[in-house]
């Protein structure tokens, strides 16, 4: 191998080493409670190294939470390859998906500090990555728009790129009120977002859809 090539791999295995201290320590600590210097001592390198990787503790914060959608992703086109039969179904039950799936690395406390990005830094690395997984979300999104209209059961004059964003800002507004509470369960947020979800809908179903 070359000498670049094994520099590269040791980089990465580096980083996966600070990743997998960081997602245990704020586990354990939280993440204000968590220093980047204990970080650097749970993963066996120096905190210059930590520094140089990511720079910041929520650029930190960003990469396992991009680690978290990449290791997602199967799941989620498995998902959208069978999806329920009705729009309303489909798109409760892949809100329930990725929700379930993003309290599984990431506490609540650690979701907070994600949405707030865009906000707190709105030119940042970290609110460019908060960028890059709303853009994923909304992707996800219009695929399923565009099922449920070749199935007949959206209209086809319908926009599929504003009605994903239209669901994409209500269910995220849903999401961060449900990691905002201390502890709300995950279906009081589908719940709440059914109702919601349930009246974007009404308006551009099919004929024959809005019917059943």
């Amino acid at each position: 191998m070359a000498l670049g090539g094994l520099r590269e791999r040791n980089k990465r295995r580096r980083a996966e080493q600070v990743l997998d201290a960081a997602a245990l320590l704020f586990r354990e600590r939280g993440y204000e409670g968590t220093h980047i210097e204990a970080i650097a001592e749970q993963a066996l390198v120096a905190p210059a190294t930590v520094y140089n990787y990511f720079a910041t503790k929520p650029n930190l914060l960003m990469g396992l939470a991009l680690r978290h959608v990449r290791a997602s992703l199967p799941e989620r086109r498995d998902f959208l390859r069978n999806l329920p039969e009705e729009p309303l179904q489909g798109v409760i039950a892949f809100e329930s998906l990725l929700a379930r799936q993003a309290m599984r690395p990431l506490s609540r406390e650690c979701w907070r500090v994600i949405l707030s990005a865009p906000f707190l830094e709105p030119e940042g690395p970290a609110s460019r990555t908060g960028a890059r997984l709303h853009t994923l979300i909304l992707r996800h999104y219009i695929r399923l728009v565009l099922h449920y209209q070749a199935a007949g059961k959206i209209r086809a004059s319908v926009d599929a790129t504003a009605l994903a964003e239209i669901i994409v800002g209500l269910t995220t507004q849903y999401f961060g009120n449900f990691v905002a509470a201390p502890s709300r369960p995950i279906d009081s947020l589908l719940d709440q977002l059914e109702h919601h979800i349930g009246i974007v809908l009404q308006g551009v179903l099919s004929s024959e859809a809005s019917q059943k």
